[in-house]
């Protein structure tokens, strides 16, 4: 039991931890489309729009349409058995891939009433970008 108490605790304190640079909550009704605008800091006059929307949902599962870099990808969502996020690398880096890259997360997380509810959290470690999130629920400012 005294083994199974260390292992516990041990694991408790060196889990570790995945800070996330931009964060930011989107509810989608089907069709409409969120928008998030990336620049690399190193090319200021390249900008690139992470675009993504759903189109069907079936209790669990949901249709999302993604874009980015002109690159169109479709997933398959699900509430059930961790099937609920997927990875956009938005700045790979070459000398070490897995841990240097910027990356993008979409989760979805719920749905009720006809609106879907995605988060998103971009990791960047080295501040390579600039994040804006364009939610068409809210107005632009002028």
């Amino acid at each position: 039991m005294r083994i199974f108490i260390a292992l516990f605790l041990s694991f408790c304190f060196l889990k570790a931890e995945v800070f996330f640079d931009y964060t930011h909550k989107f509810i989608l009704k089907k069709d409409e489309k969120a928008r998030v605008q990336i620049k690399e800091l190193q090319y200021p006059d390249e900008t690139y729009f992470f675009d993504f929307s759903w189109t069907l949902f079936d209790q669990t599962n949901i249709i999302v349409h993604s874009k980015y870099k002109k690159y169109p990808r479709q997933f398959v969502m699900s509430l059930r058995r961790n099937l609920n996020w997927v990875v956009q690398t938005l700045v790979p880096d070459y000398t070490n891939p897995h841990i240097d890259r910027a990356r993008l997360i979409l989760e979805f997380t719920n749905y009720s009433k006809g609106e879907a509810t995605f988060s998103v959290y971009i990791e960047d470690k080295d501040k390579r970008l600039e994040v804006k999130f364009l939610d068409p629920r809210k107005l632009p400012l002028n």
